[in-house]
């Protein structure tokens, strides 16, 4: 994660992320981090998505050959593919040398570390796993959401909080906008 934001941050992009694993919330908040920084201005007409294991490598490719409409680079995003899983060599093949304006974010459910295309994103880009998070991360995030809005939280509030809501970071924050909600104009959390 914090060789994406550092990434994002000094502008020098790779050519190619993988996003993956457990913690769908985290993969979608880096992709649409990614999104925004590759993307210059809200630009729509450079954005390709496709999802699905029926997705066209052939099709993929063809698209990421042509050239950008106004801007420096063309971004493709391709989820819940499969390809990592198998019949992703077509793909891997392509990406050892990918157009220089074409620009792709994967993000996957489950990849297969042993793939061509896996390998060939680790030699040309970034692969990154969000796996769940530990209590202790889980606590101080849900503590910094509370802080931005001012409030407080006690150690064994924030622990009977995430008994009750579970370790999905998706779950955690829609419960954490009904506690702010309910709890507005008081400083802590009880």
């Amino acid at each position: 994660m914090q060789r994406i934001t550092e990434d994002i941050k000094t502008g020098q992009l790779k050519q190619i992320y993988l996003l993956y694993g457990e913690e769908a919330y985290l993969v979608r908040q880096y992709r649409d981090r990614l999104m925004e920084a590759m993307l210059s201005g809200g630009d729509k007409m450079n954005v390709n998505r496709y999802e699905g294991k029926g997705v066209s490598v052939p099709e993929i490719i063809d698209m990421s050959e042509t050239l950008p409409f106004f801007a420096d680079r063309r971004v493709i995003f391709i989820t819940d593919s499969g390809l990592f899983k198998s019949g992703g060599e077509k793909m891997a093949e392509y990406l050892s040398n990918p157009s220089e304006s074409a620009y792709f974010v994967f993000t996957e459910s489950e990849v297969d570390k042993r793939s061509k295309l896996y390998k060939a994103v680790q030699a040309k880009g970034y692969a990154a796993e969000f796996g769940e998070q530990d209590e202790n991360t889980l606590k101080r995030w849900a503590a910094g959401i509370l802080a931005r809005e001012n409030m407080k939280i006690t150690e064994s509030t924030v622990q009977l909080f995430l008994g009750k809501t579970g370790t999905d970071m998706e779950n955690i924050q829609m419960e954490l906008e009904k506690l702010i909600c309910y709890c507005m104009g008081r400083e802590v959390v009880t």
